[in-house]
């Protein structure tokens, strides 16, 4: 559910659209659907020693969406092992094995379900073997082809997924209008089938303390006070906002005396520490501040961003961190479809440009011949003003 909280009218190249701040809540199944569920559990009455979950890929922003769901996962089956199969980062361990989620992962991504990808079919038959049956097997994606190979390749005593709608699940379930409801959500409607109610809060991250100490020192050394988060870069160029209005506004909020924290992955640390050099004093890349590996990077993030007044992002794997860590988030929505790939957390708004063309239709900007008007109607003094104002709580929709 979108609310908005203020709007700004904003022209660019002769296109006239308004500027939206909407507080998220992101939507989920009705209750009715699923409380049912909980009355006589099912999952009460199965032996599950060992579980299987199918997750494909997973970047950060999608290792958090499905966190909740591995916590609940958790929650029913504390001593079970629990193995993920799909691709990962190094946020997989992060977000999910360190946390005690997972117990291991078996590594395999197909893009393309096409001859090529038949190693990765030799893999799954040769783990299956090698596992033998395990208690229950989960299906988190949607594609025909590995969910009918999954049921050749390994053996398990239950399974549920809502591939072609529950046809290889032993357990069948309705997903009304689910187009407009949340990927975590469309997630745990699996959990709940099962009678597991989610935990609250949904995300478990925990942060080793020796990181949280870090952050301390860092904060204290250098008089960060009320920080603002920044994450000024993206997986796709369509999503980010614009390097220049990142600059002006990072100048504003300096002038107002925030500090500026900038947070990315290994490929942005360069542009991040020129951005922070043209910004001036009181910007800071604050890994560069210390002598950590890149592994552990996302640690001393999480440890900082928890810790932040509040964070501003384009629509990134960071801004699904911050949600997740209880951090106001403040994204910059120029691709995703809000209610379904937002952030989940308590304290998480959107802005976002109401042209005709956005969210970008093919994810190209071909709408625009790349003109991006949908990120130069967002102006560095709008974001400044929508700032201010979560800052000072003074979010009331209109």
């Amino acid at each position: 559910m979108l609310m908005t909280v203020k709007e700004w009218p904003t022209s660019v190249s002769g296109h006239d659209f308004t500027i939206r701040l909407f507080k998220i809540e992101p939507n989920d199944y009705p209750e009715e659907l699923y409380s049912p569920w909980y009355e006589d559990p099912l999952y009460k009455t199965l032996d599950v020693k060992r579980i299987l979950v199918y997750v494909g890929g997973g970047g950060i922003g999608d290792i958090v969406m499905i966190n909740p769901f591995f916590n609940t996962l958790r929650q029913a089956w504390p001593e079970s092992h629990i193995t993920w199969i799909g691709g990962f980062t190094n946020s997989v361990k992060c977000l999910l094995k360190d946390n005690g989620l997972i117990d291991d992962v078996l590594y395999t991504v197909v893009r393309k379900h096409r001859p090529s990808a038949f190693p990765e079919y030799a893999k799954w038959w040769r783990e299956g073997r090698r596992m033998g049956e395990v208690d229950l097997f989960i299906d988190t994606q949607r594609q025909f082809v590995p969910s009918l190979l999954f049921s050749l390749c390994f053996k398990y005593k239950h399974r549920i997924g809502y591939s072609s709608k529950c046809f290889f699940s032993d357990w069948k379930f309705e997903e009304p209008d689910r187009h407009k409801v949340h990927d975590t959500f469309q997630t745990l409607i699996m959990a709940r089938r099962l009678g597991i109610t989610p935990p609250d809060p949904l995300h478990r991250i925990v942060i080793p303390e020796n990181f949280e100490q870090i952050a301390g020192d860092l904060w204290e050394k250098y008089g960060f006070g009320e920080a603002i988060a920044m994450f000024p870069y993206s997986a796709r160029p369509v999503k980010d906002w614009d390097g220049e209005y990142f600059l002006s506004l990072g100048r504003m909020l300096l002038k107002e005396g925030f500090r500026v924290l900038l947070f990315g992955g290994p490929r942005d640390f360069e542009n991040l520490r020129n951005l922070a050099d043209l910004m001036g004093e009181g910007a800071y890349v604050p890994y560069l501040l210390t002598d950590l590996s890149i592994d552990q990077e996302m640690y001393l993030s999480m440890a900082l961003l928890k810790r932040a007044a509040l964070t501003l992002s384009v629509d990134s794997g960071g801004a699904h961190l911050s949600a997740a860590l209880g951090t106001k988030t403040l994204v910059i929505s120029l691709l995703s479809r809000v209610n379904k790939f937002m952030p989940v957390g308590r304290q998480v708004w959107s802005i976002y440009p109401g042209i005709e063309c956005s969210p970008c239709p093919d994810r190209n900007m071909k709408a625009c011949g790349g003109k991006r008007w949908c990120a130069k109607g967002i102006t560095p003094q709008i974001l400044y003003e929508a700032v201010a104002m979560l800052l000072a709580g003074e979010e009331v929709e209109q």
